[in-house]
């Protein structure tokens, strides 16, 4: 806890600090944002969830996020009448403070092109661009993908620490746990050969993400047909890393739009990107990696 007269910054605390988060995500138009998101981040380290005050009054959070070996920022939203006053410096700052307590090498985040300048004061340097892709690709349903079970889960778990650089297992098990219905994978020969997990966001809004592709390293978009296949004649957003040079071609031909001004992939420190693998073609979160 981290006190200024009147201010202070301290961990998210209840299901009301938890409310709060979720209205600015709300205002902020993060339509994948949800309750349910950020509860995730609260039930795997509170420690990690920050909120600051101004004379009781919550104005502002930010969200640290420790893997095993590396750790990533997001949620970083301070309300609009409070900004300008250095309160997103310092919500980093103990962000940051918290991370390398626990001698990551690395701490990554993908910022907004306003907030640039604020991480790069901090230390941050741009390791590449995080694209996003909103709109429909043709549907088309695969024998060979399947609904992913709690067996299939495991093994994702497992091909994933390969794939992402770290162990993001708690956040993939609580995307299955809280959406069943939009989590597929791919099998050939009885091994899996892919996964892809989706979620629902403010006003139905869906998010596709991770999408891992283990056959090889081509534009392959069977998986991605499917879960259009699935969700029906509805769009859904996507976050790519810009070094995945075959796929992005593909998905715009098949119809999804990129954003005008993606964020960037920042880090402080030194190490892989996280995710930064020719067989992970989409991002799980901004927030998380």
């Amino acid at each position: 806890m981290i006190n200024r007269q009147d201010e202070v910054i301290r961990n998210f605390d209840n299901l009301v600090d938890l409310e709060f988060a979720a209205r600015l995500t709300k205002q902020e138009g993060w339509h994948s944002e949800t309750l349910l998101e950020l509860q995730s981040f609260f039930e795997h380290d509170p420690e990690g969830c920050f909120l600051y005050e101004v004379n009781g009054k919550p104005v502002g959070m930010c969200i640290a996020t420790a893997y095993q070996q590396s750790g990533f920022i997001g949620e970083l939203i301070v309300a609009k009448q409070y900004r300008g006053l250095g309160i997103a410096h310092k919500l980093m700052q103990a962000a940051i403070q918290y991370l390398q307590q626990k001698q990551f090498h690395a701490i990554f985040l993908d910022g907004v092109q306003k907030a640039i300048p604020l991480y790069e004061e901090l230390g941050f340097r741009s390791i590449s661009r995080s694209l996003r892709f909103f709109g429909q690709i043709p549907a088309e349903e695969f024998p060979d993908i399947l609904p992913m079970n709690a067996e299939d889960l495991q093994e994702v778990i497992n091909l994933d620490r390969l794939t992402f650089s770290d162990n993001r297992s708690f956040f993939l098990s609580k995307r299955w746990q809280n959406y069943p219905d939009l989590a597929f994978v791919r099998k050939q020969n009885q091994q899996i050969a892919g996964y892809l997990f989706g979620r629902i966001g403010l006003g139905g809004w869906v998010t596709v993400g991770p999408w891992v592709n283990l056959i090889d390293q081509s534009a392959d978009l069977t998986l991605l047909s499917h879960f259009q296949a699935k969700i029906g004649n509805q769009p859904f957003s996507i976050g790519i890393l810009e070094n995945r040079k075959s796929i992005i071609p593909q998905i715009v031909m098949a119809g999804l739009q990129p954003r005008t001004d993606p964020p960037t992939r920042m880090m402080l420190g030194i190490g892989n990107n996280l995710g930064d693998n020719d067989h992970c073609f989409a991002i799980g979160s901004p927030a998380k990696g």
